[in-house]
């Protein structure tokens, strides 16, 4: 399954079909300036050109081969469920308590 995942990735965003994501193709697959009527780059894709180059490319070739791209979607050292969870508790935790058990107990109030 996890190999469908990434060949479909690969497939889905390399537009000159070498088997590649080159940066233009990465940054093409977020935002089109054509569709946006030809404005200036926005900052968070100036952002994703430097994640790109320093994160995404691990052997600064100018695109991701087949394992840069395992590494960009199934990254080894992030935890999904760990984050998402943190994630909701942050969101539910509307006074800044840090603590479920406050949540609860006004949630009940």
């Amino acid at each position: 399954m996890k190999d469908l995942f990434i060949t479909e990735t690969i497939e889905d965003i390399d537009k000159n079909n070498d088997g590649f994501i080159s940066l233009e193709e990465f940054l093409g697959d977020m935002w089109d300036s054509t569709e946006n009527n030809n404005t200036a780059e926005p900052d968070w894709i100036k952002s994703e050109r430097e994640n790109f180059r320093n994160y995404r490319d691990l052997d600064h070739d100018g695109k991701m081969n087949r394992k840069e791209v395992e590494l960009w979607l199934m990254p080894t050292d992030y935890d999904n469920i760990q984050a998402e969870t943190a994630h909701l508790f942050r969101e539910a935790d509307q006074n800044q308590v840090n603590n479920i058990f406050s949540l609860l107990l006004c949630s009940s109030i």
